[in-house]
């Protein structure tokens, strides 16, 4: 097989075969497709004809189906021999009754046997005329049988606008069977023509409304010489008047045009309705089309054939660019900077000459910080700007002989050769400060966004001596200095390996605990500032058989990054629900529980239907729940993706509450954009009450600013009398601490609250120690 293809590629006499053949079976497929696309507009145009001729059918049947009711209305009221007793008026309004419907028609009369009008829909008395002479006189007058007849056109008696008119006759008899007259009624024609005017039938359409024995009473396009002329002579006519309805392309007789005319019979009436489109117009389209792609067509088959040509003598080059082309795998489309895999090929290099010559490099893994906010918020194009303007910058702050490339994402690395852990400090620092700069992804705006990145630095040989070790290193590197609040420079150290194996044999031991039911849930009471209980957190407790007791912070955390948080919430949430129930089953009131909840949980488009659910399964209300937040969540996450979760869960009811507010991303807006009812004073500000002047400080500024936005604030962390004493001064509303309580097991909350009901706090709360103190006497 490789030796047909370069066999191939070395003989161009073959491609100029090839491009004969190309352009040989492209005009094969487009001829055999123009041909498709012409019968496809016959095929149109077809069922467009007929479409059009049924209803025009359906229009005229309806209107003469009306105009002979009223027909025969008058001949029942003219065998009536009680009618002729009836005063003229009265009789020509019983004879008329039905007329009104067709009015707009033409005139209904009723005569007697010599033709005088003896009724006339336009007057009382009759007119003075007589009919005889019409054809639609005589042929009743003549034949018992002829039922409802329709007459030729004639223009009507002076004074009517002499405008061509149809009549509609039936035969009048006395009581021997003898001819007594005719009910008659006439049809403008006018009428059908604008009816026929309405359609939509192209340059050369028409519309035919003609005897089935072949007198033409319409034609549209109008010609008043065209009316009351005959197309019986035409080869097509016997299967018009023969059939009911059909299809056919024929000739006209009265203005030789090729057409596509679709017929139809009009019910029981001596009438054809006949549309017919021209073929040239039905064409028309098509033939623009077809010599469109005919010279499209014809200009490819040139080019195939030239290209061919042309190919033996650009073999070479095109060869020299396939070579060009396999170099632009080894770069990063976007920044330009070497990809993943020619990293790995420069770090086998550089590792190999510091190898030979016993010198040190370092590896720099480089992660922006919070990138994802901004494919989120400003789109990928912003995204890609952002990537590209970073690219430039670390390119321009590492030095020439350095190897900088982008492992994907925002993901970079950087490899200084000849390099210590001074001079990566310095050209790290470098590199931070110039990712901070704003970035202008929008000049005509003005638009600029800043974003920063945390980078990891392992050192060759000291902390590995391959390419995989030294990037996994700085990797572990990296995520301490995200840990470390981000926009960091952090070395690695052995101990980072330690946490990383410890971080990952928690993460087993959570999932396995999870799927075990060894997690429990501990309450802490919320107190307003006389002691009286206000509700009560739900706490999430962790302990391992290896290593004890796990504080929630390091075990959350973990949950967070491995995408177990989500699973947690919603055992916690559940959990908790299920012991507020059972609590109040047993005559225990706990106004409300609060639940922490994290960005994954609103991220679930079926989050709140899983809120609602839980909280029916317990028989609970929404207003016995309260959900609590990070800052974070807000800041961290786009809107888009967590406002929908946000509006349904306060849509049903449910308060939600800012925890550790001030200790992250403080912001006025999202209290007014998002529907918070409740903030918590982080426990690191009231801790310092009395202490830090400036932590006393903001603790003040977050109870005004509840205070001012009428949400309820709460204080966490209350150990002392001091604290609860300043805090209520300043109009804290609700307390948390160990002033009060710990966070305790249900059975223990239990005893505090029923400890609780026997004393009032008019002297303040009984303290967390003493009433452990009291629960140790209970149980001894």
């Amino acid at each position: 097989m490789i030796r047909v293809a370069t066999s191939f590629l070395t003989k161009p006499a073959l491609f100029v075969f090839a491009g004969i053949a190309i352009a040989l079976a492209t005009t094969g497929v487009t001829v055999v497709s123009l041909y498709e696309m012409r019968s496809d507009a016959m095929t149109q145009a077809r069922d467009a004809a007929q479409n059009l001729v049924i209803s025009l059918q359906k229009e005229t049947e309806r209107n003469l189906d009306i105009y002979q009711l009223a027909m025969r209305e008058v001949e029942t009221s003219i065998e009536t021999p009680s009618i002729y007793r009836l005063p003229q008026d009265v009789r020509q309004l019983v004879a008329f009754s039905t007329a009104s419907n067709a009015k707009e028609l033409g005139a209904l009369f009723a005569t007697d046997a010599a033709g005088n009008l003896i009724l006339d829909s336009r007057s009382v008395p009759p007119r003075k005329i007589n009919v005889s002479e019409r054809d639609y006189f005589q042929v009743q007058q003549q034949k018992t049988d002829a039922g409802l007849y329709l007459s030729k056109p004639f223009l009507p008696r002076a004074g009517d606008r002499e405008q061509p008119q149809i009549a509609l006759s039936r035969r009048l008899e006395d009581k021997e069977g003898r001819f007594a007259g005719i009910v008659a009624g006439t049809l403008r024609l006018d009428y059908f023509r604008r009816l026929f005017e309405d359609s939509i039938l192209g340059q050369h359409g028409t519309i035919t409304l003609l005897r089935t024995d072949g007198t033409v009473l319409m034609r549209q396009p109008y010609r008043k010489d065209d009316i009351g002329s005959s197309l019986a002579g035409g080869h097509s006519f016997p299967p018009l008047v023969q059939s009911d309805h059909g299809t056919y392309v024929d000739i006209a007789v009265l203005d030789h045009v090729e057409r596509l005319y679709s017929f139809r019979r009009t019910g029981s009436y001596p009438l054809v309705v006949v549309v017919g489109f021209a073929t040239e117009d039905i064409y028309a389209g098509w033939r623009k089309r077809a010599t469109a792609i005919s010279i499209v067509t014809l200009i490819l088959d040139v080019l195939f054939i030239m290209l061919s040509l042309m190919f033996s003598g650009q073999l070479r080059k095109r060869l020299a660019m396939d070579r060009r082309l396999q170099r632009l795998a080894w770069f990063d489309s976007l920044t330009g900077l070497p990809n993943r895999a020619q990293l790995q090929r420069d770090a086998l290099r550089v590792l190999t000459d510091a190898g030979r010559d016993s010198s040190s490099f370092a590896t720099l893994f480089i992660d922006l910080d919070r990138f994802k906010r901004i494919n989120d918020t400003q789109g990928h194009a912003a995204g890609d700007e952002v990537l590209s303007a970073i690219a430039s910058r670390l390119r321009d702050h590492v030095r020439g002989e350095d190897v900088i490339g982008r492992l994907g994402g925002d993901e970079f690395l950087a490899i200084l050769q000849n390099c210590d852990a001074l001079g990566a400090t310095h050209i790290a620092g470098r590199i931070l400060q110039a990712v901070d700069q704003p970035i202008v992804i929008n000049s005509k705006h003005d638009t600029s966004l800043t974003i920063s990145a945390s980078i990891g630095i392992s050192l060759y040989p000291h902390d590995g001596e391959d390419s995989d070790t030294l990037l996994r290193n700085a990797d572990m590197a990296m995520y301490q200095a995200k840990s470390a609040g981000r926009n960091q420079v952090r070395f690695y150290a052995p101990e980072y390996e330690r946490q990383a194996r410890e971080h990952l044999e928690l993460e087993i031991a959570l999932q396995r605990a999870l799927k075990a039911g060894a997690l429990s849930v501990v309450y802490q009471p919320k107190v307003d500032v006389t002691g009286a209980l206000h509700g009560a957190e739900a706490l999430v407790r962790w302990s391992n058989d290896k290593q004890g007791f796990i504080p929630p912070d390091r075990f959350i955390a973990i949950a967070e990054e491995s995408g177990l948080i989500a699973e947690v919430d919603a055992w916690v949430l559940g959990e908790a629900c299920r012991q507020l129930a059972e609590w109040r089953a047993g005559g225990i009131d706990v106004p409300n529980i609060s639940v922490n909840v994290c960005a994954a949980d609103f991220k679930r488009p079926d989050y709140p239907a899983f809120i609602a659910r839980t909280l029916q399964a317990h028989g609970l209300d929404p207003e016995d729940l309260i959900l609590e937040m990070t800052e974070r969540v807000l800041f961290d996450e786009s809107a888009d993706d967590i406002r929908p979760s946000l509006d349904a869960i306060h849509a049903l009811g449910i308060a939600l509450s800012i925890d550790d507010f001030g200790t992250g991303y403080s912001s006025l807006s999202y209290l007014h954009r998002f529907p918070i009812k409740e903030l918590k004073i982080d426990k690191s500000f009231v801790r310092e009450i009395g202490v830090d002047a400036m932590a006393q400080s903001l603790a003040q500024a977050v109870l005004n600013i509840g205070n001012v936005l009428k949400l309820t604030v709460v204080a966490e962390g209350v150990e002392t009398q001091s604290q609860r004493d300043f805090l209520s001064d300043h109009g804290c509303h609700l307390y948390q601490g160990y002033l009060f309580s710990p966070p305790l097991p249900p059975e223990d909350f239990v005893l505090w609250i029923q400890a609780h009901r026997q004393r009032t706090y008019t002297r303040g709360p009984t303290s967390a120690h003493n009433w452990m103190e009291s629960r140790s006497a209970q149980v001894s």
